[in-house]
């Protein structure tokens, strides 16, 4: 149970990093924050699958 406590917590980090630096290189931005974009979808997707294929559960 415990790793999987760990492993919710390293994702949810990665996302919010991955979070920062999308609005840091410009994806996100106050004009299209509500917006369906594929882009960060991808982004988030990547960030999970590396995720998951360096600590599978």
């Amino acid at each position: 149970m415990h790793f999987d406590l760990a492993h919710a917590v390293v994702t949810v980090a990665a996302l919010i990093v991955t979070n920062l630096a999308l609005k840091s290189a410009g994806v996100i931005n106050e004009e299209n924050k509500h917006q369906w974009n594929w882009k960060i979808v991808l982004a988030y997707f990547v960030v999970v699958f590396l995720i998951n294929l360096v600590w599978p559960i």
